[in-house]
């Protein structure tokens, strides 16, 4: 999971640098394997990513952190600082060509599909999405991933 992000993050950071943001990341080396595309998962990440830089003001922090859960998880959690989404839209954030603010998504360029690929791609590898936000004070994205578990031979294969 670190050498994901740590390859992401350059793609990321000139959108940031234009709007004077912060990313910080905290990705430990030594998580957990997790059971998914590694391209699927670079591309998940950067789309939570883009959307964090897209929707926060300048001057804004985002972050990036990832921990065990300790219930067969690896959460990526990316939290920024940006304009929030209303309590009642997050359930619809998932849906395709959904967006909050459609004036506002469309001169970022969005056409509401992204989230919507997170959400299935998320949905087929076993994991989850889960949002938390408040208008004005920024929006928190985590991803919950299943840890790779490598089976052992059973007495059957001998």
């Amino acid at each position: 999971m670190a050498d994901v992000v740590k390859n992401i993050l350059p793609v990321i950071q000139a959108k940031a640098g234009e709007k004077k943001l912060t990313i910080h990341d905290d990705i430990p080396a030594e998580l957990p394997l997790i059971m998914a595309d590694r391209d699927r998962v670079a591309q998940v990440i950067l789309n939570i990513l883009d959307n964090a830089v897209k929707f926060t003001p300048e001057g804004g922090r985002i972050s990036i952190t990832a921990v065990e859960d300790g219930e067969g998880s690896v959460v990526i959690r990316i939290a920024d600082t940006g304009i929030g989404i209303p309590r009642s839209e997050i359930p619809r954030l998932g849906e395709r060509f959904y967006r909050v603010d459609k004036t506002r998504s469309r001169e970022g360029g969005g056409i509401g599909l992204g989230l919507s690929i997170v959400k299935h791609f998320m949905k087929a590898h076993q994991g989850r999405v889960e949002i938390e936000s408040s208008p004005g004070k920024g929006t928190t994205v985590s991803l919950y991933f299943p840890i790779f578990k490598q089976s052992i031979g059973t007495e059957d294969e001998n």
